[in-house]
């Protein structure tokens, strides 16, 4: 039952105007990470670091604000560098990212150090085996980008990446994320603390 009111919960974050401007923030980091501070292996393979300011808001504001800002990260990253075609279902992979981090991540207590790096650990390698090695995959091998004769060599290739990426991800997730979600506690307890009347 939490599962859901989560849900709910984080769509009404977007009532508040903290969200919507520390999600525009972490947006604007994850349109450079994607055009310019990633890594193309040909066309079927990209190494990127847009998990980090998506972690983020899932983190902070759950998987409905995690959902939408997937999809964004997508549109506006395509719009800024557009690299080939816009594929319309890695847009709704890059969404389902976003989600599964909110739903994994929201309000996590950070400073229970074994049960959120758990988390953390968990909605990594959810991410990377449904959204980028499975979800991805087959997305790219339905409109061409992948041919019959390569598909083994490079979902090979594939399992390779997200196996590193998976490991170095977590870790830096868990280097980032935590402190970030103990700034952002902090600093608003205080300024909700300071609004309360003496």
């Amino acid at each position: 039952m939490a599962f859901f009111t989560n849900f709910k919960r984080s769509a009404e974050e977007l009532k508040s105007v903290k969200c919507i401007v520390t999600i525009g923030m972490l947006l604007a980091v994850a349109v450079v990470l994607d055009g310019f501070g990633s890594i193309r292996i040909g066309d079927a393979i990209k190494i990127n670091f847009v998990f980090l300011p998506l972690s983020m808001i899932g983190i902070l504001f759950g998987p409905v604000c995690g959902g939408l800002a997937g999809m964004l990260v997508d549109v506006i990253g395509y719009l800024v560098n557009p690299i080939g075609t816009f594929i319309p279902w890695l847009m709704l992979i890059s969404g389902l990212e976003g989600l599964i981090y909110g739903a994994v991540l929201y309000n996590i207590k950070p400073e229970k150090n074994w049960q959120t790096l758990v988390r953390i650990v968990i909605a990594r390698f959810v991410v990377c085996a449904v959204c980028n090695l499975t979800l991805n995959t087959l997305a790219l091998y339905s409109i061409g980008y992948i041919t019959g004769e390569s598909f083994g060599v490079l979902l090979a290739a594939r399992v390779v990446t997200n196996l590193i990426t998976f490991g170095i991800g977590s870790v830096m997730m868990a280097a980032l994320c935590i402190p970030l979600k103990l700034a952002y506690n902090r600093i608003f307890r205080k300024q909700s603390n300071a609004k309360d009347p003496l």
